[in-house]
């Protein structure tokens, strides 16, 4: 099994308890495998969002609460601000561009970077079992 598989949260749940001490942490100084959960879970959490645009987001940043209710009573950050071009709310941006340098200096997989097996799970459980 890769490590990588390890990574993907099973629920939303898991994806948030992986991502939300990431947010204020310093992201450099995080283990791959810690690195991977977090940004695996943006990938679960937010289908929408895509790592090409992460970087590329504009400047312009709306303060309209526009998700899920719950992400905004358990981390408000998660719902707003966000960049209104690319969608990505403002405290991820850090994580994206972290992900980026990784891949970059080789350390993340195009798989990893892309995370679409994460994704395809959280829509999937979003589908099946709907809020």
């Amino acid at each position: 099994m890769r490590t990588s598989d390890s990574c993907i949260p099973s629920n939303e749940r898991q994806a948030l308890q992986w991502l939300i001490p990431a947010l204020d942490s310093p992201l450099s100084d995080m283990s791959h495998e810690d690195f991977l959960k977090a940004w695996f879970s943006i990938g679960y959490l937010y289908g929408g969002l895509h790592p090409d645009e992460a970087t590329d987001h504009g400047t312009e940043i709306s303060m309209k609460a526009e998700g899920p209710d719950r992400f905004r009573l358990i981390e408000p950050r998660l719902i707003a601000p966000f960049y209104v071009q690319s969608g990505w709310p403002v405290v991820l941006a850090p994580l994206a561009d972290e992900a980026w340098a990784r891949y970059e200096d080789g350390l993340l997989e195009d798989d990893e970077l892309y995370c679409y097996e994460a994704l395809q799970h959280g829509l999937l459980k979003r589908i099946l079992i709907p809020r």
